[in-house]
């Protein structure tokens, strides 16, 4: 029976969701924003490090993890379905 579910797919779509992810949370964090008791809206006044900064480089790390995916096994290796694992006796 074929293995129906890609699991280098998944993976690969699980990377750019956790980099996005990670750009908002590390926006949030490292700028030194915080959030309102009485309102809950984010004050940024205090912070330290520009948001643009924070993203720049959260966002080329993920893409660099992509790049080096790209460059291992190409463009279509982002979608195919890779080898079965040899367990090994």
């Amino acid at each position: 029976m074929p293995n129906i579910l890609n699991t280098n797919t998944i993976h690969n779509v699980l990377n750019i969701l956790m980099m996005l992810s990670a750009l908002v949370i590390a926006i949030l964090l490292a700028t030194g924003c915080t959030q309102d008791a009485v309102s809950g809206l984010l004050e940024c006044s205090k912070s330290v490090i520009s948001p643009s900064v924070t993203a720049y480089a959260i966002a080329g790390l993920g893409a660099l993890k992509i790049l080096i995916n790209i460059g291992r096994d190409g463009v279509t290796g982002l979608v195919k379905p890779q080898p079965p694992v040899d367990k090994g006796q």
